[in-house]
């Protein structure tokens, strides 16, 4: 019998009750807008769980969660199918997480003096 992958084995607790506990807690959240950013996704979900299960190294993951316009609409849609919502929910998710980003890193205008 050949060895399961990582990504399976996680696929697979992602279907026990306590799985399912997790994704339900995360779709309604999603669904509600209540999750406002990946941070509150990761107090549920652990952040290396959704980096293994995308295929992407974990430093490419943080770079996408620090500029979530990164993600590939593949992505978007896995995380939806993962999550068990929408695509536009997901996407509108994304969306939403990387106009916050961006206008954390947007650089204020120093005043001049008159």
């Amino acid at each position: 019998m050949a060895k399961k992958t990582k990504s399976e084995v996680l696929l697979e607790f992602y279907e026990t009750e306590e799985g399912l506990h997790k994704i339900n807690t995360i779709r309604t959240g999603l669904a509600n807008n209540t999750v406002e950013s990946f941070p509150q996704i990761f107090a549920t979900f652990a952040k290396s769980n959704l980096q293994i299960l995308l295929g992407i190294s974990f430093y490419s993951f943080l770079k996408k969660i620090e500029d979530p316009g990164k993600f590939t609409l593949n992505e978007i849609e896995f995380m939806s199918e993962l999550f068990k919502v929408d695509f536009d929910i997901m996407m509108g998710f994304v969306h939403k997480t990387m106009l916050a980003a961006k206008k954390q890193t947007k650089r204020i205008p120093s005043k001049k003096k008159q």
